[in-house]
């Protein structure tokens, strides 16, 4: 095979200049989920949505207040970021189910029951309250169109705070910042 010095030196500046890339957004591309290190400002508006059908077979309609802080996590079994995450997201429901005032639903983007039951049930998350949006119209309404994304809405169905990408459910900021951020929308929890 023959190469011209042209080409050569094509190859070389794309060596490069790929190689510039990567050592510019070498921390980008190693961050794992983020993690809250502080409550969000209320964001202004509510989000558009259309109803996602649960578990029971009745359907929800997310743009409806809640009367809590409803956590809505749209996320899909064939998600990479998605499937790191679960685990953090479970354990955090664990301890937050415990707050009658705040509210999970994990909304998947998956076309049918059957794959979303058996791939939480082998990652022991059978538990989470879950939703299916097949169409993706609850997640279009709402403005996502990447998952993970998780939006929280205050009790009267605002935005709080909308995290886009995988969050650190279990870092100790992030707890810290989900606790503030649910005084900041309900007050403080009973003791």
């Amino acid at each position: 095979m023959h190469f011209s010095k042209t080409r050569i030196v094509v190859l070389a500046v794309a060596a490069i200049a790929t190689l510039a890339l990567g050592l510019a957004y070498r921390d980008t591309l190693r961050k794992g989920p983020a993690k809250v290190t502080e409550p969000p400002a209320p964001a202004a508006g509510r989000p558009g949505a259309s109803p996602v059908s649960l578990r029971d077979g009745g359907t929800r309609d997310l743009s409806a207040p809640s009367g809590k802080l409803l956590v809505v996590h749209f996320w899909a079994t064939w998600c990479a970021p998605c499937e790191e995450e679960l685990p953090g997201l479970v354990a955090w429901w664990s301890e937050a189910k415990a707050d009658p005032r705040i509210e999970l639903l994990a909304v998947s983007v998956d076309e049918e029951w059957p794959a979303v039951e058996a791939f939480l049930a082998k990652r022991n998350a059978a538990g989470l309250p879950v939703a299916l949006d097949p169409k993706k119209t609850a997640a279009s309404a709402f403005g996502t169109e990447k998952f993970p994304e998780t939006w929280f809405l205050s009790p009267r169905g605002e935005v709080l705070f909308h995290q886009v990408g995988p969050l650190d459910w279990g870092a100790p900021e992030s707890r810290a910042a989900l606790r503030a951020l649910a005084e900041q929308a309900l007050g403080p929890a009973a003791t």
